[in-house]
């Protein structure tokens, strides 16, 4: 493990597109029985947690100016916090933070913490969008914080340099044993790159880490309890502050949720075997949400939803053929099986891809089956394939676009993996993703089961130490109850992980949204009267509530 001995100081639709975006470039660049006793393996009293960060800490001051680029319009800040919370008054690093005022700020609560998920994506970048989705009354009385987590964005990035960069991987999942060998060589030279080359912030960017960050930010700008709001990995960074500060919760959302023992240790010896993201169920949720929308295409017919006719059937053909070997586009393009899972899950993460995707969908059939119209279909294919976001979904965990050439040295920041490896107890073996991988294709989450448990298999042998990672106990009695949110066919965090939290917290509430896409935020006029109920009154709806969307997966022409 790698160790520094003396770090040094570490200076309406169109939101909705937004939120989608930060969540599938977080793909790119990244996401239940009862608990038992043996779900926490290394258990942190949360007690101790929170004493890592407590009185001993000294509470920073923020000093905010305006923001600049694409932040203009609100206000910035940048704040030094201890680098070990194990070391309260040694070495430091730099959060950037973006604030959005209230818009009535003689009534304000205080301040609603947002962050986007990832983990990798810079909250700071979700404060517009998140003020605009959870409504009106919301941006009225509070204001909306987006902290950069440690490691990511505008905060002091993690950084880690290579001599020579190894030959990318350019496919959503590796599916011969050639593509297999080439994705574990690429991780192994990028984590030894980080080794020998990684900054000091690798050892400290466990989302422990982050809630203790966020911990600290809360008593700067004078709030007693924090209110907050996650989505996708915000999830468990809002289910880690919830079980390490249950005292200091105001009131906490946490919507497309990721089950906290999954993607810490697994249950049982789950951890020794296989990779928190087999475990997290991902692709099993996208596998379910693809038939399901499949199924829609069906009743609403051709007119709505161009697959429509025995789409079920012509998917799991489609599938078939690919694996056979890649259809032909033309123009020296081809269109792998691999291409397919990774070209469809993007669209997926909103229910308004859905269509557009039937129609590729639709487009990829005839090309496969060899009854294209002039070449049409394969140009038209063709360009939204170089439109598709998670085509390299393999590349994407090491930031792929931010590999910084320079004279003789490359340099990438691993944001996704410095959080996610040191947060998860994984196998050490690297080829145990090559048989996890197949597993859950095998056990019905077809090629996005292969996508999915590739996402973390750079996390066999990770350098980043996770000594201050929190992984239990989860089951907590928080000041008040969390309100639980999540999507019946969402394709990155199924609604197990959902019923899992709630479990594990006593007197919390979930709502289901009975719809497609990743998040119910932005979907739902229900949702946000019961997001704005809840922030504001602290009022929890009923049990078993669930919830309807604003719009239908195909609406008509």
């Amino acid at each position: 493990m790698r160790r520094h001995r003396h770090p040094a100081p570490i200076a309406g639709r169109r939101a909705r597109g937004v939120l989608a975006a930060l969540a599938a470039s977080a793909l790119a660049a990244g996401l239940a029985a009862p608990l038992t006793g043996s779900a926490g393996a290394a258990p942190a009293d949360p007690a101790s947690a929170a004493a890592a960060s407590g009185a001993k800490v000294p509470v920073p001051e923020l000093d905010y100016t305006a923001c600049r680029g694409s932040l203009e319009g609100l206000r910035c800040a940048r704040v030094e916090v201890p680098l070990d919370y194990d070391r309260p008054r040694g070495a430091t690093t730099a959060l950037a933070l973006a604030k959005r005022p209230a818009d009535q700020p003689e009534g304000k609560i205080g301040t609603l913490f947002v962050n986007p998920g990832g983990p990798g994506g810079a909250a700071r970048d979700f404060v517009r969008a998140a003020a605009f989705l959870l409504g009106p009354i919301v941006r009225a009385r509070f204001d909306i914080v987006g902290i950069d987590p440690r490691g990511v964005g505008g905060s002091t990035p993690a950084r880690c340099t290579i001599a020579k960069l190894p030959p990318v991987p350019r496919f959503a999942f590796p599916y011969s044993q050639q593509q297999i060998r080439k994705v574990l060589v690429f991780n192994a030279r990028l984590r030894g790159a980080c080794d020998r080359n990684g900054n000091a912030i690798l050892d400290h960017m466990s989302t422990a880490d982050t809630a203790r960050d966020m911990n600290l930010v809360r008593r700067a700008v004078g709030d007693a309890r924090l209110s907050y709001y996650g989505i996708s990995y915000g999830s468990y960074l809002g289910a880690s502050y919830a079980a390490m500060f249950p005292g200091k919760v105001r009131a906490l959302i946490v919507d497309a949720v990721l089950d906290p023992v999954a993607w810490s240790t697994g249950r049982g010896d789950a951890a020794r075997r296989l990779p928190f993201s087999y475990r997290l169920g991902s692709g099993l949720g996208a596998n379910k949400a693809m038939h399901s929308a499949l199924r829609e295409c069906d009743r609403v017919g051709k007119r709505r939803c161009a697959f429509a006719h025995d789409s079920v059937a012509r998917w799991e053909q489609l599938v078939a053929r690919l694996k056979r070997g890649p259809a032909d586009l033309g123009g020296g393009g081809e269109f792998s099986y691999a291409d397919l899972i990774g070209f469809s899950l993007g669209p997926m993460y909103d229910g308004s891809g859905y269509r557009p995707l039937m129609r590729n969908l639709e487009m990829l059939y005839r090309i496969a089956f060899g009854n294209r119209r002039n070449g049409t279909d394969a140009t038209g294919l063709r360009e939204a394939f170089q439109d598709s976001v998670v085509e390299r979904a393999i590349v994407g965990p090491y930031a792929a676009g931010s590999f910084e050439p320079g004279h003789r040295l490359v340099s990438f920041s691993p944001g996704f993996q410095g959080v996610a490896c040191a947060d998860s107890v994984n196998p050490k073996d690297p080829r145990a993703w090559v048989g996890a991988a197949v597993k859950d294709e095998k056990r019905g989450a077809g090629g996005f089961g292969r996508l999915w448990t590739w996402i973390s298999s750079a996390c066999a042998g990770w350098p980043g130490s996770s000594s201050d990672a929190f992984r239990g106990p989860w089951r907590v009695r928080t000041e008040t109850p969390l309100l639980i949110v999540g999507n019946t066919y969402d394709p990155a965090t199924p609604i197990s992980g959902a019923r899992a939290l709630r479990r594990l917290l006593p007197g919390s509430r979930l709502v289901e949204l009975q719809t497609w896409g990743h998040g119910a935020i932005g979907q739902s006029r229900c949702v946000t009267e019961r997001f704005s109920a809840y922030l504001v009154k602290r009022s929890l709806p009923d049990r078993g509530a669930t919830c309807q969307p604003d719009r239908v997966l195909y609406p008509g022409s």
